[in-house]
This record gives C-alpha cells, structure tokens and sequence, in this order.
C-alpha cells in the first residue's frame, strides 16, 4: 500500500518545478525561496517567471500611475519676449526628436527588469524563515523593501476562495459514519475515510 500511494506521488508531482503557478508560489515563499528546487535549471525557470511577472506588475502600477494623473491646466496665452541680445532658439530638428523617442523607448524597461532583477537578488540573499513562521507576515513587514516582489506575492500566495473539496470530504465521513454505524471508533473512521478517498490509486 505504501509503495503505490508513493508511486502515485512520484506520477502526480514528478513534473511540479515545470509548473508556473507553483514555481513562483514556492520562491515567493519566504520559507523556501530558492533552496528546494530539484535542480538548477528548475531554479532558473522560476526565477525567469517572476522577474516576468515582477514586470507586468511594474507596467501595471506604471499604467495605474498614469491613468490616475490630473492633467495640468494649459497656461493663459503670452506673449511671447524677445530677448534681443540672447541668440535666437532653434527648433529640434526631426531626426533629433527620432534619436530622443528611441531612447526613451529602449530607456524604461531596463529600468524596469534592472529593479526586478537587484530585488529579486536581494531577497533571495536573505536567509529563509523558520518552517512555523508565516509568509504573509513576512511580506506585511518586507512591503516597502520589496515593493515589486510584494505585489506579485500578494497574487500568488493568495488562497483560492472555494471549499469544494472540504465539502467532499465532509459529504465522504458522513455517508461512512451514519446513524447504522455511529459506533465506530475515530481511528477506524479516518482509516475508512481515507481509503475511499484514495481508493482510485490503486486501479
């Protein structure tokens, strides 16, 4: 019986680095980061997904930034001094403004992976949390140290609102334990119970 609840692990989550959801849930975890990963190669991929994310949360809070910006109120109409000892201004030229709008272009996502990048590194310098210690309360205190990583954890360490399987689960004991069998002990009714929730690892 032990072998094949383990085999039917090893099938299960033999394949858990590959997945997204889980990878950056573990090196969000404060009690993890990067030290359980089954191989390198493993780590790397993770960590190549949250500093992707990292940036879709800086675009976000770019975008947010921007939308929520009062534009500012024209000036009244001038007009215009002319100073006529200072030499007269010339208007870029074309090519000029072409050169600025190509750096500006290139200019805010390097900013933008550079500050994923060294708070990323940052965090994963740090030593892990005790195996007891809470994540969310780690990143309650670490918010304003690592602003990106904190908006991405708030995402991923986020538990889903449903109680599907708990109601299987109490919907599974209470056909087992009825009014014809309200004798039996708690340590026979959990070996019952688990074995009819685990019944289809053995076909």
């Amino acid at each position: 019986m032990k072998s094949t609840l383990l085999q039917a692990v090893n099938r299960r989550f033999s394949s858990i680095d590959s997945e997204s959801l889980y990878a950056v849930a573990t090196l969000l975890d404060a009690r993890y980061k990067d030290r359980f990963f089954t191989g390198g190669e493993a780590a790397r991929t993770a960590k190549n997904l949250l500093k992707q994310e990292m940036e879709r949360a800086l675009a976000k809070a770019s975008a947010d930034k921007a939308g929520t910006r009062k534009p500012e109120p024209e000036p009244a109409e001038k007009v215009a001094h002319v100073d006529a000892s200072s030499p007269p201004t010339t208007s870029k030229s074309s090519f000029s403004s072409l050169y600025d709008k190509i750096l500006e272009e290139h200019d805010e996502p390097a900013q933008g992976t550079q500050a994923a990048v060294i708070q990323m590194k940052m965090y994963l310098k740090e030593p892990t949390m005790g195996e007891l210690d809470s994540p969310f309360q780690y990143w309650a205190d670490n918010h304003a140290c690592f602003p990106l990583l904190a908006a991405v954890a708030v995402k991923f360490l986020s538990a889903p609102s449903m109680s599907v399987e708990s109601e299987r689960l109490f919907s599974t004991a209470s056909n087992i334990v009825d009014e014809k069998r309200n004798r039996l002990t708690a340590e026979r009714a959990e070996m019952l119970i688990f074995l009819r929730k685990n019944l289809s690892l053995f076909k």
